[in-house]
C-alpha cells in the first residue's frame, strides 16, 4: 500500500527551515530594541564593537556561511583548519605544562603584556587597541569553549598571527618563546582569571 503526500516532504522541511531562519534573523534586532522576551535576553550593544560580538550564546553571531563581508577574514583560519589542519610544523604539538597556579599566573602576565590591548582582559575582543580593527579581534573567551581550541591550533594561531588571513593579529613566534605561548594558552583555558 502506498501513501500519498500532497506536498513533497523536502519542500515542507525546507519551508520550516526558512521560517525558523527568518525568525532567528529577526531576533537580535528585536531584542536589541527592547522587544519581546525575557529582560535578560535583551542585547547590550557595546559602542565600538562589531554587531556580531554579543554575549548571548544562543543568538546567532558570525559564522562561516553568513558573516558580513568584512568579518569573513576572521573565519579564514578556522576554515583552513577544518579543511586542511594546521601546517606540518604545528601538527600534534601539545602543551608541556600542567594547568598549575604558577603556570596560569605566568601566562596571565604574558597575556596582559601582549594580548589584552586588543583581545581585552577577559578575551572578549574589547581591548582599547582592538576597537577600530576590522575584522575585530577574536573572541578568545568563547573560543576556549569550542572543540577546535586544541593545542596545535592555538600554538599556530599565536605563533603565526593573522597576516596570512587578512587580520591584524601579529605573529609572536619571533617575539615570545614557545613556552610563553603555552603559558598563555594555560591562562586562557583557566578562564582568564584576574591577576589578584
Amino acid at each position: 500500500m502506498s501513501s500519498f503526500h500532497p506536498f513533497p516532504l523536502r519542500a515542507v522541511l525546507g519551508a520550516i527551515a526558512v521560517t525558523a531562519l527568518l525568525a532567528v534573523a529577526d531576533a537580535p534586532a528585536a531584542l536589541a530594541q527592547g522587544g519581546a522576551g525575557n529582560p535578560e535576553d535583551r542585547l547590550t550593544i557595546i559602542p565600538g564593537l562589531d554587531p556580531w560580538n554579543v554575549e548571548i550564546e544562543r543568538l546567532p553571531q558570525w559564522d562561516l556561511e553568513n558573516s558580513p563581508p568584512k568579518l569573513e577574514d576572521r573565519a579564514a583560519r578556522h576554515r583552513e583548519f577544518i579543511q586542511a589542519g594546521v601546517p606540518l610544523e604545528y601538527r600534534s604539538r601539545r602543551s608541556p605544562f600542567p594547568a598549575s597556579p604558577g603556570i596560569i599566573a605566568a601566562g596571565g602576565a604574558v597575556y596582559q603584556a601582549n594580548c589584552a590591548d586588543c583581545h581585552g582582559a577577559k578575551g572578549r575582543g574589547d581591548g582599547d587597541a582592538g576597537l577600530d580593527l576590522l575584522p575585530s579581534p577574536a573572541l578568545l573567551g568563547q573560543l576556549m569553549d569550542r572543540q577546535g581550541a586544541v593545542d596545535e591550533y592555538l600554538l599556530w594561531s599565536i605563533a603565526e598571527g593573522g597576516g596570512a588571513f587578512g587580520t591584524a593579529m601579529p605573529a609572536y613566534k619571533e617575539t615570545l618563546q614557545e613556552d610563553d605561548i603555552w603559558r598563555v594558552v594555560a591562562y586562557m583555558r583557566a578562564g582568564f582569571p584576574s591577576a589578584e
